[in-house]
């Protein structure tokens, strides 16, 4: 029998292109946590209206595409006292993204289905840059050092 001595780092204490080696690690093997949450409140958003949420892609750094089957009959007779800007249907924070666009807008056009279309693209937008965020070198680097993780001198994980 051989025993071998292995340095093991933390993040902290690697070399820059150690680091990044670490960072591929983590975006190779990380997924976006929130997807769920997103789509619930994308969905509890559109089924207030009764709109269907037909398909959806999404992903960092790339184009996004949805469509539902929104029509001017989901909107008629809407009046905006009967909304608030603050609904939050799922606690989630895209609820504000969808519900205070679609207020603003509704406010300053008077026009519930552009509204509408407005909150789900900015819902979308809002959800996009979260992903970005979340595999940005700075969210990497913190997730990297909150949980410990620890690393041989060339950045590969240890375990």
């Amino acid at each position: 029998m051989r025993t071998v001595e292995i340095p093991v780092f933390q993040f902290s204490e690697l070399s820059d292109r150690a680091k990044d080696r670490a960072r591929e690690w983590w975006r190779n093997g990380a997924e976006y946590p929130w997807h769920g949450d997103c789509r619930a409140s994308i969905t509890a958003f559109c089924d207030h209206f009764g709109v269907t949420l037909r398909d959806w892609s999404i992903g960092a750094h790339c184009p996004f595409d949805y469509s539902t089957d929104a029509e001017p009959r989901h909107f008629r007779g809407m009046k905006l006292r009967d909304f608030s800007r603050e609904h939050m249907p799922t606690g989630y924070c895209l609820d504000c993204d969808l519900w205070m666009t679609f207020y603003d807008t509704f406010k300053k056009t008077g026009d519930a289905k552009l509204a509408f279309d407005d909150a789900i693209h900015a819902g979308f937008i809002a959800w996009q840059r979260d992903i970005e965020w979340h595999l940005s070198d700075e969210s990497v680097d913190e997730s990297i050092e909150i949980n410990g993780y620890e690393f041989d001198e060339n950045g590969d994980f240890f375990n």
